[in-house]
């Protein structure tokens, strides 16, 4: 999983379940507690989520924000390819 999926797989649990500990975040998005705190660090320093003690968070308006900014992206079906033009 890439650190932007691992970001965004984090800010969804807080987002649905709340605040949580590091090692319930790890056992939620199946990594290593200690991948989940680096993730939980960098995302507190962008002020996506916040620290409320002994390694737990819980996402903030910011957070909020990133989780619906980030568009879904097109399959491509909804482009007309050169020959569905042409009569």
């Amino acid at each position: 999983m890439s650190r932007r999926q691992l970001e965004r797989t984090i800010l969804r649990s807080l987002a649905d379940s709340g605040p949580l500990y590091v090692v319930d975040l790890a056992a939620a998005v199946d990594e290593h507690p200690l991948t989940i705190e680096q993730a939980c660090e960098r995302l507190h320093d962008a002020a996506n989520i916040r620290l409320i003690g002994c390694r737990r968070y819980d996402i903030t308006a910011t957070g909020h924000r990133r989780l619906n900014d980030v568009k879904p992206m097109s399959s491509g079906s909804d482009v007309q390819t050169r020959t569905e033009g042409r009569s």
